[in-house]
């Protein structure tokens, strides 16, 4: 037979286009406030009334479509794996809970761990009726136990008693060690959360609640806690379970805590908390509106370039809150965190690391037994850069009030081991000022060495700008090209018990710094801060660096960029960006980092020079390294002056973990033979389809380390090309066989 390979060609591109659809195709069940669960059958002309009667029926690869109005559950709803909820749209699409007790949820998602739940939930509102204390109903909307790969957006979570989502990884109640299992894949996005986290005697919860993930993403959600009388509203996002969190990402969100009421920090189990975290590792919040703090807790490196980066955030109030509250809160150990380009605005402290004893865990034992390198607070290779702190007010209540501080909560035995403290600009609250700008004063009995102070604005403290302890164990400390102004005891840092050891003092300078106004912490022109500070790895404008948290002329770039992202194609990451106008644009650098930290431009790309429409830009990096790779884009005017774009990250595969070494088709015997290889014994799912779209095969399948022999039943087949599928929760693998008997 002759064969037209061009025309094969094309029939190849349009199976691979075609194939995510043809791979998800699902009957769909009805429900409606019409329906009726006695006769109806779940079709579209005879509906079902509840979604209990649709979880409870609809099995796996299907979906429940909730029929636009309202509807009122009694009975919990069980959704099994593999089954999606769809709803007409959340403003239309009303699902009120009747369901009461202690623990009582709306819509439970339970499996144990690893298990690929592949489902989605989309467009309804839950309501849990809550109204107040003594008059509400269910207590969580819904709950997610052991399943990967479940996705809940475009909804809205409302008046749930206790709690507005749970997302739990793994089946260890409360683990305090690693619990050695993460689901993966689960995001929460664009949601609404309302009036769904509870603050009890015992304990505070959260509107969504996460614990044994992996990889998690939360992002584009508005979910505000204050509805509730004082001491009585949880935060909106929360540990659950201990935590255990690894790569997750908190991003572009609008979180809003009730101002704290409380005259001292957990008073009637009560906190300033917006996000509360526990045991993370490489974990990222950006580009989020947060009215409370951060709070984090065993605070580990792992695997990841860092323990978390928190950037481009604003954090605060626009009307401070009369009483103490905090900004971003590290308590127990700290290890390479990078806490860089954030606002914070009317708050108490703006970053503390709150320690404990050498010895003191927590609860949290060490893997290897006794105590680590360090002790169990230990704060390694800690940066806090280039951020604004306006506003930092003493406030009522107990609180160390300052921009940046090391608080121990016992002992004062902190151990330090390099934090960096760079081109901040921290500035008190006229009227209210604290004593302290950034504060050692807590150290005495404690050791520090490679700390160094550089190109800071701090203004307006009442005591001093830099203070140490009574004793002090620091050694190796650099403060140059600071510049302090209008802070008590003449501008100078205090050192109590004398200088640290191989302290480094100069180049230090105490002018106005003239600030643009009195809430615009920018540069004038004639600020006599342009260009005097000191290099610190950062790229800066002009003849040097500027002092304080943003080189002058960077902010005020006339290029708006819509987006910036970045995907893999065959080994090469594609960055792709697009921008709606831009005037004087010169160019855009690309810079890559492996660390989050240090960027180094790989290429470069000419921008339009003038644009009032969209521009779309792309750029190839052939040659990524291996592992998380992190890009950013600086934005050049013709003028010399530039700006940051938001930073994307992809993690590049040194290679597949799985390949399909052979595949055997066969009509006579009805079974397909594969021979599979696998870096690691896992999982996997594999499909065949033929060149009409048609699912001959679609089975989950076992893989031990190295080749596995797997044969599957098929139906009769003819001669012809198949399209085999094999894919993970991390990786695709696509082989085209043929049939020939």
């Amino acid at each position: 037979m002759k064969i037209n390979f061009s025309s094969l060609r094309r029939i190849v591109f349009t199976i691979f286009l075609f194939f995510p659809a043809v791979f998800c195709l699902a009957a769909t069940y009805y429900i409606s406030p019409t329906g009726n669960d006695a006769t109806g059958n779940g079709t579209i002309g005879n509906p079902w009334r509840t979604l209990f009667k649709a979880t409870s029926t609809v099995t796996a690869g299907n979906i429940i479509h909730v029929n636009a109005g309202t509807y009122t559950e009694t009975l919990q709803c069980n959704l099994a794996v593999g089954v999606s909820i769809e709803g007409a749209g959340r403003a239309t699409t009303i699902i009120r809970s009747n369901i009461t007790g202690q623990w009582s949820t709306l819509l439970q998602l339970n499996s144990g761990q690893n298990t690929n739940g592949n489902q989605r939930i989309s467009g309804i509102t839950i309501d849990g009726q809550y109204v107040s204390e003594s008059n509400n109903k269910t207590w969580i909307g819904i709950w997610v136990t052991g399943r990967s790969n479940v996705l809940i957006n475009d909804c809205s979570i409302i008046n749930f008693r206790d709690r507005g989502v749970i997302f739990d990884g793994n089946n260890v109640t409360d683990p305090v060690t690693d619990p050695g299992n993460y689901a993966t894949g689960n995001k929460f996005y664009n949601n609404t959360v309302l009036n769904s986290a509870a603050v009890t005697a015992n304990y505070g919860s959260g509107m969504i609640n996460i614990g044994g993930q992996q990889g998690m993403e939360i992002y584009g959600n508005t979910m505000i806690q204050n509805q509730r009388v004082a001491f009585k509203n949880g935060w909106p996002i929360k540990y659950w379970d201990n935590g255990w969190l690894r790569g997750c990402k908190i991003y572009n969100n609008t979180l809003t805590k009730a101002a704290y009421q409380g005259s001292y920090p957990g008073e009637n189990s009560d906190w300033d908390f917006a996000i509360e975290l526990f045991n993370i590792e490489g974990l990222e919040i950006y580009g989020n509106t947060i009215q409370g703090s951060i709070d984090l807790n065993y605070n580990r490196k792992g695997a990841y370039a860092f323990c978390a980066w928190i950037h481009n955030n604003i954090v605060g109030r626009s009307i401070a809150n009369p009483n103490f509250e905090s900004g971003i809160i590290l308590e127990f150990r700290t290890e390479h965190i990078l806490i860089e380009h954030n606002v914070f605005n009317n708050t108490s402290s703006g970053v503390q690391f709150n320690t404990r004893t050498v010895n003191q865990n927590g609860g949290y034992p060490n893997p290897g037994g006794g105590t680590p390198a360090g002790g169990f607070s230990y704060l390694l290779n800690n940066v806090i850069r280039n951020n604004l702190f306006s506003n930092i007010y003493q406030g009522n209540g107990v609180g160390t009030a300052t921009g940046i501080a090391v608080i121990s909560e016992s002992g004062n035995d902190p151990q330090i081991n390099g934090l960096d403290i760079y081109n901040n600009t921290i500035v008190a609250k006229a009227g209210d000022a604290p004593w302290i700008g950034i504060d050692f004063t807590s150290g005495e009995n404690g050791n520090a060495t490679n700390v160094n102070i550089r190109n800071n604005i701090v203004n307006g403290f009442n005591d001093r700008w830099l203070k140490g302890s009574s004793a002090t164990n620091m050694s190796n400390v650099m403060v140059s090209h600071n510049n302090p102004f209008g802070n008590g005891n003449g501008n100078l840092p205090g050192w109590p018990g004398g200088n640290p050891a191989n302290y480094t003092y100069t180049n230090n300078t105490y002018v106005n710094p003239q600030f643009i106004s009195a809430t615009d912490f920018n540069l004038q022109p004639t600020s006599p801060l342009i260009d005097i500070g000191v290099f610190v790895g950062t790229p800066f404008n002009g003849n040097g660096p500027d002092k304080g948290y943003v080189e002058f002329g960077a902010v005020i770039l006339p290029i708006t960029l819509i987006d910036f992202t970045v995907k893999e194609n065959a080994g090469k990451n594609i960055l792709n960006w697009n921008t709606a106008s831009e005037s004087n644009s010169s160019y855009f650098s690309i810079e890559r980092s492996t660390d989050a930290q240090h960027y180094t431009a790989i290429g470069s790309i000419p921008a339009s020079g003038n644009a009032s429409s969209e521009i779309k830009y792309g750029f190839t990096d052939a040659n990524p390294s291996t592992g998380i790779n992190y890009y950013r884009l600086v934005l050049m005017d013709k003028d010399g002056k530039f700006e940051y774009s938001k930073i994307v990250s992809i993690n590049n595969k040194a290679g597949n973990s799985i390949g399909i070494v052979r595949v055997d088709l066969s009509s006579a015997s009805n079974t397909a033979s594969m021979i599979i290889n696998s870096s690691k014994s896992q999982t996997a799912h594999i499909s065949i389809i033929d060149l009409s779209g048609r699912i001959i095969l679609n089975a989950p399948v076992f893989l031990q380390k190295g080749n596995s022999a797997i044969t599957k039943n098929i139906p009769a087949i003819t001669k012809g090309i198949y399209y085999v599928r094999l894919f993970t929760t991390d990786e695709t693998v696509v082989k085209n066989t043929f049939s020939t008997n």
